[in-house]
């Protein structure tokens, strides 16, 4: 069987850069003789976040499914639909 292909996805570290505009917001509205330092920090820290997330769940994720037997497969019943005869006219 053929491997199914999965659809491209935004890496960690810029989904995790994401939230920087939003943390950088707050940094300045709690801080904002720290702002400059704080806002590099908290792009820093999410930045390794987002590299370090995706390292121990790809690790997790690595590990053998239990095996399943043939029969636990998942299945799906479609109900019959009959079509009615086309007359053709030309």
């Amino acid at each position: 069987m053929a491997r199914e292909l999965r659809e491209w996805s935004v890496p960690g570290p810029i989904r995790a850069l994401l939230w920087w505009p939003g943390v950088a917001f707050v940094l300045v509205m709690v801080a904002p003789e720290a702002a400059a330092v704080g806002i590099a920090a908290s792009g820093a820290a999410l930045m390794v976040l987002g590299a370090v997330v995706p390292l121990v769940t790809g690790r997790r994720r690595a590990r053998p499914a239990p095996a399943r037997s043939i029969d636990d497969r998942p299945t799906v019943e479609m109900p019959t639909v009959e079509m009615p005869p086309v007359e053709r006219v030309a």
